[in-house]
């Protein structure tokens, strides 16, 4: 009994599909026993872990921020707490472009405020040239404020402003020291 072409093609492309199913369900439970995440996402009992995130928030369906991070962790749906490592937020302006942009080493993001915490040499650029750097700040979003409460130093080409309790209201651009504050003007 000999077998045509046809059928030797048959069997060997339904040999191949099998062997790449087998190997498929190997490689599977080999990252499930290595507790490794398969393409860099892993649940497991309300946890889940990315790497290299990119979470946008809109108001009224237009862009008002954007957080990068290089890894994000969620334990709970009770806590409502996302946590970031390496972020950066992109707050948008009225014509679309960043108006500020806040770099930190760790964040968390309330998933039902939508708000932001940001610690870890906190560095806030504005696109007028301003720079602000601090050590924890608050990002409001709904009231699109940005406060911190410790102390924090404030650069432009203009001037050096240094103080305590500040309040940055992001549409008016207009902020405020609470105390201790010092100023140093270029001109």
């Amino acid at each position: 009994m000999s077998l045509d072409r046809k059928t030797i093609r048959i069997i060997a492309l339904i040999l191949s599909l099998c062997f790449i199913a087998v190997l498929a369900v190997f490689l599977l439970m080999h990252y499930i026993r290595e507790n490794k995440g398969l393409f860099n996402f892993k649940i497991s009992k309300g946890y889940i872990s990315l790497k290299k995130i990119d979470y946008k928030f809109y108001k009224k369906g237009i862009l008002a921020y954007e957080i990068f991070a290089k890894s994000l962790n969620y334990k709970s749906k009770k806590k409502n707490i996302i946590k970031l490592n390496a972020v950066k937020i992109y707050i948008y302006g009225k014509n679309k472009k960043p108006a500020y942009i806040i770099i930190g080493k760790t964040g968390k993001l309330n998933t039902v405020s939508k708000n932001v915490i940001i610690s870890g040499g906190v560095s806030i650029k504005g696109s007028n040239g301003m720079l602000i750097k601090t050590g924890i700040i608050d990002y409001f979003a709904k009231k699109d404020e940005i406060a911190a409460p410790g102390g924090m130093k404030i650069k432009s080409k203009n001037y050096f402003i240094s103080g305590e309790g500040f309040i940055y209201y992001v549409k008016k651009k207009l902020f405020v020291l609470r105390k201790d504050v010092h100023f140093l003007s270029y001109n």
